[in-house]
């Protein structure tokens, strides 16, 4: 039986982006596009585990969680095709509306938040430590990003940017969230002795 995922053309280490043009797989296209891929992963699974969990406001944050994945998808076909070859791929573009709505639940979180002067050195529980994981997925799409926008000076990433710049601290903010309050800062003093 013929599989309807596996067609052996990227064999070679090539592959085709929506514009239609054939990529090496590291090429910066092709680089963002998959670490946009891990955020999509890791946002999966945040998603799971707080239905699965006792959070009280797991609900609103699953539907929340829900939203930014298919902003994620939007990204996507904006990275698969930084040049607008083919602009009627896209559903939609990121803009200042999807910055506003993550920046408005990360206010409302941190507002309730008494978070400690320090550095922290670890989660406490694992939610917070995926959305940890998730704020350094996120960091890490952010520099491919950049890495393609010096490849493809044409590309409008504006938004994105300011997006992803965001989504690290949104996710940052979400961990101390699921933490309820119990924080592990930094102390220096374990090395001792």
């Amino acid at each position: 039986m013929k599989s309807r995922v596996t067609t052996g053309n990227g064999d070679g280490g090539v592959t085709r982006s929506i514009a239609g043009e054939v990529l090496p797989k590291d090429h910066p296209v092709m680089e963002a596009c998959g670490k946009l891929d891990s955020l999509r992963a890791q946002t999966a699974l945040l998603r799971l585990q707080l239905l699965e969990s006792s959070q009280g406001d797991k609900e609103e944050l699953a539907e929340f969680l829900l939203w930014l994945l298919h902003v994620y998808f939007l990204m996507g076909t904006e990275l698969n095709d930084p040049k607008r070859i083919k602009p009627e791929y896209r559903a939609g573009e990121v803009g200042a509306t999807h910055l506003e709505k993550v920046e408005t639940l990360q206010g409302q979180m941190e507002a309730g938040l008494d978070l400690p002067k320090s550095f922290l050195v670890t989660a406490t529980n694992v939610l917070a430590a995926q959305c940890d994981v998730l704020a350094t997925v996120a960091r890490d799409v952010e520099r491919s990003v950049v890495t393609l926008k010096t490849t493809v000076p044409e590309f409008n990433e504006t938004h994105m940017l300011k997006l992803l710049n965001r989504l690290s601290d949104f996710y940052f903010i979400l961990g101390r969230h699921v933490e309820g309050g119990e924080h592990q800062p930094v102390d220096y003093g374990v090395l001792e002795g």
